[in-house]
């Protein structure tokens, strides 16, 4: 992958080169179609997916509590905390993510002390 995509996901936003270089080569890509489940609630979080192209809804039971899309990050809560995800995410239209692994994640906050303030800020955001 490369790592200028990584750019414009706003977590990742303010990395420099080498840094945006090591999270290309970890990284991985998914692609969902309209009305697919990126991710279900109540089900345990092994990834943190970042929206390259499309929307989501973020839905609790029957409500949606928030749409993202490009730049966004989702899945942070379950994989930063070790839970279960506390909502589905379903794609509003053809989505492109890329994501990491719960292991992935973690090793990036040690090595990345900027990265992780912003995790717990997102985190902080959207448990308030």
């Amino acid at each position: 992958m490369e790592a200028e995509r990584l750019r414009k996901i706003d977590l990742f936003a303010s990395l420099d080169d080498g840094e945006l270089e090591e999270l290309a080569e970890i990284a991985d890509e998914t692609s969902v179609s309209e009305g697919e489940t990126l991710a279900r609630k109540g089900t345990w979080s092994y990834q943190l997916f970042a929206i390259e192209d499309g929307e989501v809804d973020i839905r609790r039971d029957d409500d949606t509590v928030a749409t993202l899309g490009p730049g966004d990050v989702v899945g942070e809560t379950g994989v930063v905390k070790r839970g279960l995800r506390n909502a589905d995410v379903v794609a509003k239209g053809d989505v492109k993510v890329i994501y990491f692994t719960q292991s992935q994640v973690k090793r990036m906050r040690k090595s990345l002390p900027d990265l992780d303030d912003k995790l717990e800020q997102i985190l902080e955001a959207r448990s308030g």
